[in-house]
């Protein structure tokens, strides 16, 4: 978390700089200018690219974790095993269904791993 913090931040430090690029090219008449076109293109995408990386990132760091990351393909049988005995299949229990799937999608492919 505070690697992207870090990240984060010197993200941040570009885009002010790209887009005081930008409003500096914006806000003086064409014959006093002191940046160049190439240079306002080349910022302008930095601004699009720079928010795009830092709303990318601040996603990614607020995902949840994975509850089963870690977990042995055997830890993972007996869990299910347990969620699949207390499963009833009654009308809102979607989530629960889906626990069970995510479960089992976790196992085959620990299990295809192992049979590498």
């Amino acid at each position: 978390m505070n690697e992207w913090k870090a990240k984060r931040s010197e993200l941040e430090q570009q885009l002010i700089d790209a887009k005081q690029t930008v409003i500096k090219y914006e806000g003086t008449l064409k014959p006093f200018r002191t940046v160049t076109e190439t240079e306002y293109r080349d910022a302008r995408r930095a601004v699009i690219v720079l928010a795009t990386q830092i709303s990318d990132g601040d996603y990614e760091a607020g995902r949840p974790s994975d509850p089963y990351e870690g977990m042995t393909a055997q830890e993972l049988r007996s869990l299910y095993e347990e969620k699949k005995a207390n499963y009833r299949g009654y009308a809102g229990s979607g989530q629960e269904a889906a626990e069970l799937m995510r479960i089992d999608t976790r196992i085959q492919a620990l299990e295809s791993e192992e049979a590498e």
